[in-house]
């Protein structure tokens, strides 16, 4: 029988955006395994992904690379022969297994196998038997599951990267370097010849993709609707994107004409016990992780014993994704899957129930995560909060709806007290405690409770009036019975009389709640006490007791390692050697405690951390440094307390003199526009020297700081964001803000250039701090 020389794989009919790190993933799977498995859900660009990778390799390929469309076979029986038809083969009577063997032995050729989820048993069974007789072929299947063959490589189809609506670029110029966006204009362009990203309309189209969570065949799909609607309508109406979202082309697989019909496909490949705990897992939001969905989902047709396998099943047909991070597994039900089945799977009664026990495991959380950010488990316990702030903010909402239950509410906004502080989210902590209070007007111990944080919520986001108000309501309900509400008013009296400067009254006040607080076992009250009279007593020239105090913290909070009350202690101990002139003390505590709060991503110890740095870092020689965190404190503010105010005053005098008044100006000015990370960063490193420096005129590389100059250098080595984490002992997540940055002051769109401009720097003649 004669040799097949050519192939079958469909045309691109459209451009293919971005997905370059998936490619070469697909192309070294494909050297080192017989089988390579594209898994992920419906929409994901799977079969994109797979012709387009497939067409890359074809030259590896002599006798071809073949397409096999096997979405609409519905019976396993008719695989082998539908693999036939695919390789051009007719059916000439004889075993069709046989057949396919026979023709495939000697050829060395490319199977790609498209949409085997439906009948992936039978995929399975024929692909094993073609590898093990046929060792000159290779199959690429696509599959919202794995085969679960020897020899496959499952690589799981991610969405495309979205826009950070808070913390990304917005404007087109950087937008147009994210390929969900990058998908978008592309097919918009297609709709509307004249569409191109613009000021008017880029924050449209970054809503549109975020809230599409970068599906592609989602984001196709909302382009089409550029034909009757703007890109604000568009982005205003995605609430029912199963409805709005569809396609007029005519060829398109019955599957992904709609939504709706891609989500029903998926819902198909499912158990009925697997079915419904996907209905109940839509009372989730955004991650939630295996114990809590034993928790709250359990019950019924879900054994709670089943639970494990039942979530297993569902990441296995790709209705879940899981994620790995510190700490543990996380799962997710993508968007689209989860608005499906609170709009189709379950009634309004089961929803009610769902919410009212999902809220219940919010508070039990938060309420277990209070105590235990003073553990050594601080790490854990704030990832384990971070992870869950979508399914916080949801529990929130769902208890003040409808006036349900203010009382819960208030309960689960007050225990997030240190979280609202440690994540920078005061302003939201605030608003869901002024929901609560104002859907909960009678006086109560919830409500006195929730009083007394808002106060202290407001203090540190400088709204002294709003903190008065709430104070004096506190007075007005509170009851003698509960001690604890009197240590949170003198707690309050003690942090005014601070900002008054006031410091003898403040430590009688502090002296009050902390006793208020050891009676009735309230360890965020002492331990924020404790921290508070150390300082009134170092900064009134009582260092002595007041190490006395940041003694007593590490004894009952910090003795079995670092939390975040840690870094609090250190804060204080820095003022007390500079209060004695101990330059290196004063430098050693500035350094662990600054460093801590950066490990922990705590962004209100890292604000604090950066008022006191100018006076440290010009004590020990560093004046430059020092300018560039007078700077930096001016932009991340914290509330007004005169001795610290008089310690940088100070601190300003005596750096002007050195540096003089122009470089002087012209630093401050440089660290005010510093993000908060960056401004640590420089605090911990240092600026690079002049020695370090790229040549004159190199405006770009100039404006790296050095800890970018090492993220560069690790991202031109091939490391990922989690590796160079674990390089230099920060998150990941300050790892990808500094790529960002990097990215956005070289002009850059990915980290392959990057690497490229690195390597051209090492050949060129002015080099790089780190060549």
């Amino acid at each position: 029988m004669g040799r097949l020389r050519r192939g079958n794989v469909p045309s691109e009919l459209t451009s293919f955006v971005g997905r370059g790190a998936e490619l070469r993933q697909v192309r070294r799977s494909l050297e080192s395994h017989p089988a390579v498995t594209l898994t992920g859900t419906g929409g994901v660009g799977k079969s994109r992904l797979a012709r387009r990778a497939a067409a890359e390799v074809g030259r590896a390929f002599p006798d071809g690379v073949w397409f096999v469309e096997l979405d609409d076979v519905a019976d396993g029986a008719l695989v082998p022969a539908t693999v036939l038809g695919g390789l051009g083969l007719r059916d000439d009577g004889a075993p069709v297994e046989e057949r396919l063997v026979e023709h495939l032995r000697p050829l060395r050729a490319l199977l790609l196998l498209d949409g085997c989820e439906r009948v992936a048993e039978s995929c399975a069974a024929l692909v094993s038997r073609l590898l093990a007789e046929a060792p000159g072929v290779r199959v690429l299947s696509t599959s919202r599951r794995p085969l679960r063959i020897t020899g496959e490589a499952v690589l799981p189809v991610r969405p495309l990267p979205v826009p950070d609506l808070d913390a990304d670029d917005l404007r087109p110029a950087a937008l147009a370097r994210c390929d969900a966006v990058a998908l978008f204009a592309d097919r918009a362009a297609a709709i509307r010849p004249d569409f191109a990203l613009t000021e008017a309309n880029a924050e449209w189209v970054a809503r549109i993709c975020h809230r599409l969570e970068g599906l592609p065949m989602a984001i196709e799909f909302a382009a089409d609707r550029l034909d009757t609607l703007s890109e604000e309508q568009l982005a205003e109406r995605l609430d029912d994107a199963e409805r709005l979202l569809v396609t007029g082309k005519r060829g398109a697989p019955e599957r992904q004409r709609t939504l709706y019909a891609l989500v029903a496909s998926s819902h198909s490949l499912c158990s009925p016990e697997e079915q419904a705990l996907w209905a109940r897992l839509a009372v989730f939001t955004g991650r939630f992780e295996l114990g809590a969905v034993e928790q709250v989902c359990a019950g019924g047709p879900v054994a709670e014993d089943s639970v494990f396998d039942l979530v297993a099943g569902l990441v296995d047909k790709s209705v879940l994704t899981r994620d790995e991070h510190p700490g543990g597994t996380w799962y997710r039900l993508p968007r689209l899957l989860r608005d499906h089945a609170r709009g189709h799977l379950v009634q309004p009664e089961e929803w009610l129930r769902l919410g009212e026990r999902h809220a219940e495991w919010c508070l039990r959380l938060a309420e277990d995560a209070t105590p235990g950010l003073l553990t050594p488990r601080t790490d854990s316990w704030a990832a384990r909060i971070r992870g869950n702030h979508a399914n916080i903010q949801s529990a929130l909402a769902f208890c003040l709806t409808d006036g349900r239950d203010p009382s819960r509410a208030l309960r689960l906004a007050s225990s997030l007290w240190y979280y609202w502080l440690i994540t920078g989210h005061v302003g939201e902590g605030r608003a869901w405690l002024e929901r609560g209070l104002g859907a909960s007007s009678e006086p109560s111990p919830e409500r006195a409770r929730a009083l007394a944080v808002a106060a202290d919520l407001a203090i540190n986001d400088r709204d002294g009036a709003a903190a008065t108000s709430l104070e004096a309501q506190l007075v007005a309900e509170q009851r003698q019975e509960q001690p604890a509400l009197a240590g949170h008013l003198d707690f309050a009296g003690g942090v005014f009389a601070t900002q008054r400067g006031d410091l003898v009254g403040a430590r009688a006040l502090f002296e009050k709640a902390l006793e208020e607080f050891r009676a009735s076992g309230d360890l965020m009250g002492t331990s924020k006490t404790l921290w508070h009279l150390a300082l009134a007593c170092i900064w009134s020239g009582d260092t002595a007791q007041g190490l006395c105090y940041t003694d007593e913290f590490t004894r009952t909070f910090g003795g079995q390692g670092d939390n975040w009350g840690t870094s609090a202690v250190h804060w204080a101990l820095a003022h007390a050697r500079l209060h004695d002139r101990d330059a290196a003390g004063a430098l050693a505590a500035f350094t662990a405690g600054t460093a801590l709060a950066r490990r922990l991503e705590d962004h209100f110890g890292m604000t604090w951390w950066l008022q006191v740095g100018a006076p440290i870092l010009a004590l020990n020689g560093r004046d430059a440094d020092a300018a560039l965190m007078l700077g930096a404190a001016r932009s991340h503010r914290v509330f007004a307390l005169p001795a610290l105010d008089l310690l940088r005053t100070r601190c300003s005098e005596d750096v002007r003199g050195v540096l003089g008044d122009r470089h002087f100006d012209e630093l401050v000015a440089r660290g005010a526009r510093l993000p908060l990370e960056e401004a640590i960063g420089i605090a911990l490193e240092g600026r690079p020297t002049d020695g370090d420096r790229p040549a004159d005129g190199d405006e770009a590389a100039t404006a790296l700081s050095r800890r970018e100059w090492e993220v560069a250098e690790l991202v031109a080595r091939g490391n990922t964001n989690k590796e160079i984490a674990a390089t230099l002992v920060i998150s990941t997540r300050t790892a990808e803000g500094h790529v960002r940055r990097i990215l956005d002051k070289l002009g850059l769109a990915s980290r392959a250039q990057i690497a490229a401009w690195m390597t051209g720097r090492r050949a060129g003649p002015a080099g790089g701090p780190l060549t």
